[in-house]
């Protein structure tokens, strides 16, 4: 038992270039996962552009997270519960994706640190904040646990929610939404038990108002979901048009200089 403990400390703590195996993977993986789970996220443009964030995901199975990854752009940490880490292709391959891991019930000093660590510089990570997974479709999200607004309220980021449409199947089309930012208050002053109660509502209001708008888009079978992600997608090659021409006038004021 000590041995064993030894070996998922170890693998918890260890370093790795997670960039270089993630981009790795994900080239090797691309195509293969596309046909296993086809589909791509709406809301996209809610996004931020800059900085790290907190994507803040419902849970029904182990397949939202390479859906994921694949659904929504670039890369993210995943927060994952310890005791994953007692199987040998955890140990192996979460410290090659950057994964960190936690305690659920009470996250020590270092996961903290960790988490926050990555966020102030600008990365992204995902949570689950029901911390387990919430089999049935039908029913209501379970209690959040607190993790995800204590690693916002300290890094001082937003949190993303996003909503998967019932449970990612095999070479179906899966349907997620991702919903606007939820952003921490700018007062100063120490994260205390109220201040996490409070922003842990406004996110799980946040996720549900995400599950209610997804679920009135596809009363219809998925056609609203559709006319929907076409329109984002004529919003984003628009804002890349103007945020183009922006850096081109840009560039000529300053070779005016």
């Amino acid at each position: 038992m000590t041995e064993k403990k030894d070996k998922c400390k170890k693998a918890i703590d260890k370093k790795s270039n997670y960039m270089a195996w993630y981009t790795l993977f994900y080239g090797l993986a691309y195509l293969p996962m596309k046909l296993l789970f086809p589909g791509k996220a709406l809301g996209v443009e809610h996004l931020p552009e800059r900085g790290g964030y907190i994507l803040a995901l419902n849970h029904r199975s182990g397949r939202e997270i390479p859906l994921s990854f694949y659904a929504i752009p670039k890369f993210r940490h995943f927060i994952a519960k310890e005791e994953h880490y007692k199987s040998a292709f955890c140990r192996w391959i979460f410290p090659k994706l950057g994964v960190i891991a936690i305690n659920r019930d009470k996250p020590d000093l270092s996961t903290i640190r960790k988490t926050v660590g990555y966020l102030r510089k600008g990365e992204i990570v995902g949570i689950f904040p029901e911390g387990t997974r919430n089999r049935d479709e039908d029913a209501d999200m379970l209690q959040f646990k607190n993790g995800t607004a204590l690693f916002a309220l300290q890094a001082k980021v937003p949190v993303v929610p996003v909503y998967f449409y019932r449970k990612p199947r095999f070479f179906r089309k899966n349907y997620i939404y991702i919903g606007e930012p939820v952003y921490p208050s700018t007062e100063s002053g120490p994260v205390n038990a109220e201040k996490i109660a409070e922003f842990g509502g406004k996110v799980r209001d946040a996720l549900e108002s995400a599950k209610g708008y997804l679920i009135d888009l596809m009363k219809d079978g998925g056609k609203m979901y559709k006319k929907e992600f076409k329109a984002e997608k004529k919003r984003m090659k628009a804002r890349k048009r103007e945020m183009k021409r922006e850096a081109e006038i840009a560039g000529r004021g300053k070779d005016r200089h």
